[in-house]
């Protein structure tokens, strides 16, 4: 069985321009206490649906906006990695 991971999501807001603000990417960063595994996403406007694959649609809404409001945001509960790792932008920088 896999160790369980903690799944946290860091948004990065489009600085300046006409689209200032727009959830531009994220970086996941799932952790066990041991072992560390990060990778990015660009927005293409699936967040929402991607985060209701593993997480109730009204809880993935929530953390969307907060994510929007460029707050970095713990998902709830434990994962095993390969469980996460590939449902938000797939393979990534490790």
């Amino acid at each position: 069985m896999a160790e369980p991971f903690t799944l946290t999501a860091i948004p990065n807001l489009l600085p300046e321009g006409e689209f200032k603000g727009h959830l531009e990417t994220i970086t996941f960063v799932a952790s066990d206490g041991y072992t560390t595994h990060k990778w990015w996403s660009t927005n293409i406007g699936t967040y929402a649906e991607d985060f209701a694959k593993v997480i109730p649609s009204e809880e993935a809404n929530v953390i969307l906006a907060r994510l929007r409001a460029g707050e970095t945001v713990t998902f709830p509960g434990f994962w095993a990695i390969d469980e996460i790792k590939h449902k938000f932008g797939g393979p990534g920088n490790e």
